[in-house]
């Protein structure tokens, strides 16, 4: 009897427990189907279709999320081990992103996001991933399509961005009828950030979006062959942060009578500012064998005495080069910056006393600096709370 006993208590809390995880599904069941999709919308696509092996309830879920964020880090970072699985994966990644996009069912995009290695070869499948983020009134697109690891893809091998999305190029070419192209540049209007990176993209373009997105505070485009002149201009444009960079072929950068926050661009020499009262924190990028801090001295002269934020990447070593050693550089006054960065390229950066005597020349300049870092090929020297000598 007392074997049994014994047994029979076993069962009984097994029993139990059994009855607490049962109690546990029907709660989390119970949730309504808004609540479920939220949730699932904080998870990449993969992660978010995943759950579907849960149960009935949780089968189609996933397809009605407003995140479509289609990282594929695991991929690249095979590649990047084994190049010889780039083809096999790029096929893959292809087949995954059109077969979700079958099944969605979402009525609206908060966010459309590809991320991997893609060039002008997968056109006509992005092409279609276009139009259906533009049909669900995406607010955030990503087009990440730069290989891990990479500075610039060729320009000549980039995705191009298809103007006739947006009317702009020849129509008749559409898959779809006029109706659907019609329904597609009447919900692009609710775009409030758009990246574009290894991604052929026109002036043209970029301020079609400017023009006619309402809402549109970021825009980041960058390794674009095809982007020559762009103007930035307006103060009715929603527009507060704009990244230009690695677009060597830039032409004119025009950016006037805006109210632009921060402005990132390795398109310095050919950069005109005009009445940009709320600019604060520019980033720029030089190219070797010139005199960078007078080029931004000149093209920024609008604006230093607003700048808190001013980072210079000079694309070369300070010690290779030694015109543009802070020490023999004369700053322009610059009343209201708390912090200066300063990016160069080398081998090694001497932290000596001598090496960085020049930072007293940007001390003095910057009464209200706070941060100075002098950064070279990983290596960052970082001087807080900076306080200008008095000789």
């Amino acid at each position: 009897m007392e074997k049994r006993l014994r047994l029979s208590n076993k069962f009984a809390l097994k029993k139990c427990q059994k009855e607490v995880c049962i109690a546990q599904e029907d709660r989390i069941s119970q949730l309504p189907d808004e609540i479920l999709v939220y949730i699932l919308s904080f998870f990449t696509v993969k992660e978010a279709a995943d759950t579907s092996l849960l149960s009935r309830r949780w089968l189609n879920l996933w397809t009605n999320i407003d995140h479509l964020d289609f990282d594929a880090t695991k991929y690249l970072d095979q590649v990047a081990v084994q190049p010889k699985l780039q083809k096999g994966h790029m096929d893959k990644y292809l087949t995954w992103v059109n077969s979700a996009l079958q099944k969605f069912k979402g009525q609206r995009l908060d966010q459309f996001r590809v991320y991997y290695d893609l060039s002008k070869f997968a056109q006509h499948d992005i092409d279609k991933w276009l139009e259906l983020a533009f049909s669900k009134k995406v607010q955030r697109l990503e087009l990440d399509l730069l290989r891990c690891g990479s500075f610039t893809r060729n320009f000549d091998s980039c995705y191009t961005f298809p103007e006739r999305l947006l009317g702009l190029g020849d129509s008749s070419s559409c898959s779809n009828n006029l109706q659907i192209l019609s329904l597609i540049n009447q919900n692009f209007k609710s775009l409030k950030v758009l990246l574009l990176k290894s991604v052929n993209v026109t002036g043209q373009v970029l301020e079609f979006f400017l023009r006619n997105c309402p809402f549109l505070e970021r825009m980041q485009v960058h390794g674009s062959g095809t982007l020559k002149n762009l103007e930035v201009v307006g103060p009715s444009l929603k527009l507060r942060h704009l990244e230009i960079y690695s677009c060597f072929n830039v032409k004119s950068l025009k950016i006037c009578d805006t109210n632009l926050i921060s402005l990132r661009t390795s398109a310095g020499k050919v950069l005109l500012l005009k009445n940009v009262p709320m600019l604060v924190d520019v980033e720029i990028l030089g190219m070797p064998y010139t005199h960078l801090l007078d080029d931004v001295s000149s093209r920024l002269s609008c604006v230093l005495s607003q700048l808190e934020v001013l980072t210079v990447d000079a694309c070369i070593s300070l010690f290779d080069y030694p015109h543009e050693d802070l020490e023999h550089y004369n700053f322009p006054e610059l009343t209201k910056l708390k912090k200066f960065v300063f990016i160069t390229f080398g081998n090694s950066l001497r932290v000596s006393g001598q090496s960085l005597l020049g930072c007293t020349s940007i001390i003095r300049a910057a009464p209200q600096l706070k941060e100075f870092e002098l950064q070279s090929v990983g290596i960052v020297v970082s001087v807080v709370d900076c306080v200008a000598p008095k000789s």
